[in-house]
């Protein structure tokens, strides 16, 4: 009993490349992609893709695959949430399939299958990575930005009275609407600014 403890202890305490300590629920759900045969488990690790990719549950796939293997809806959704984080912090994390079978058969999967896992991520890394990034770049992108000049009496911000200021619009695109984000600056504050958003330019530039 003593061993069985010990042995338990050491399952919790177990780190991994995509999460130091993932939530046991996760890893619960992940164990279970043992279970599954090779053509369920490469089926399902498509439909994480998709969904990294989209940005939404596929569910009509999610339906016909629990239809046609004979899975129920709630578990096979937890399941494929708990590959949607894995995949997802590897992503974040830039693992290499080596890593990902790691993790796996850290896991408890099966090491045909975690090399099965591990080759379907390094086929589609590059393209999910470069989505991936698309899709980061279309949200919270600046759409306008508007100013002004003004001389304030009293500023709860600037805790400042006749103080020469700038009044800032940026009007964000955050994927589904935009919006306004006002701020105010007093010119040393704007100064700063611009010099901190030309550094930034370089710095883009030198990348692209």
């Amino acid at each position: 009993l003593g061993c069985a403890f010990v042995g338990l202890a050491q399952a919790d305490d177990m780190s991994y490349a995509f999460a130091a300590s993932p939530d046991q629920k996760i890893i619960s759900d992940l164990q279970t992609l043992d279970k599954l045969s090779e053509e369920q488990l490469e089926q399902l690790v498509g439909l994480t893709f998709d969904t990294l990719t989209t940005g939404r549950l596929p569910e009509e796939q999610i339906a016909a695959f629990a239809g046609e293997h004979g899975i129920k809806p709630k578990p096979l959704k937890d399941i494929l949430r708990g590959l949607i984080f894995f995949l997802s912090e590897s992503l974040k994390k830039n693992l290499s399939a080596e890593s990902i079978v790691s993790d796996m058969t850290k896991i408890g999967i099966d090491a045909k299958k975690s090399e099965r896992i591990g080759s379907l991520w390094k086929s589609t890394f590059t393209k999910l990575a470069q989505t991936m990034k698309e899709k980061t770049l279309k949200v919270n992108q600046l759409v306008d930005l508007q100013w002004k000049f003004g001389v304030t009496a009293s500023s709860e911000s600037l805790q400042q009275v006749n103080t020469c200021f700038l009044q800032l619009k940026f009007v964000i695109n955050t994927g589904n609407k935009t919006e306004d984000v006002l701020m105010e600056m007093t010119l040393p504050q704007f100064y700063k600014f611009l010099q901190q958003m030309e550094q930034a330019q370089r710095q883009c530039a030198a990348y692209t």
